[in-house]
């Protein structure tokens, strides 16, 4: 059984503005660390890759489903279906926020408040990826 080791209140904080800030607060974090020669700790490690790595995601996907229904509102009779389903996913569900963002801006409120917490959040098949590159 591995020992369980506390985390710091930096670190924490470090992860948890990673979240809040997409990966940018972590990543300049970690550049700093750098230049001074230090080594970031593995759960600040963990929480800024994946950070980054689900704000990537998010934009690469928000991107290439823009792009496919874009192409696909070209086609006769599929333009109409295209439309209804961009519109019921983009239309506001709570407080003018979209089902896409309020999802978005619930993950983000789970993770950085578990990493706040001292823990690493699991996020599905992200934090196996994740743990495979910080090891």
């Amino acid at each position: 059984m591995r020992k369980r080791r506390s985390v710091g209140i930096v670190d924490r904080l470090v992860a948890f503005l990673s979240y809040i800030t997409a990966g940018w607060f972590g990543m300049i974090y970690c550049i700093v660390l750098f230049v001074a020669k230090k080594m970031p700790s593995r759960f600040v490690r963990y929480n800024v890759f994946q950070s980054i790595f689900i704000s990537l995601l998010y934009f690469v996907l928000s991107f290439g489903f823009g792009l496919i229904l874009k192409f696909l509102s070209y086609i006769p009779f599929l333009n109409y279906l295209v439309a209804t389903i961009t519109f019921q996913f983009n239309r506001p569900v709570l407080f003018d926020y979209s089902l896409i963002q309020v999802f978005m801006i619930g993950l983000t409120i789970y993770m950085a408040m578990i990493s706040l917490l001292g823990r690493r959040p699991r996020v599905f098949w992200v934090s196996r990826i994740i743990d495979n590159s910080v090891r």
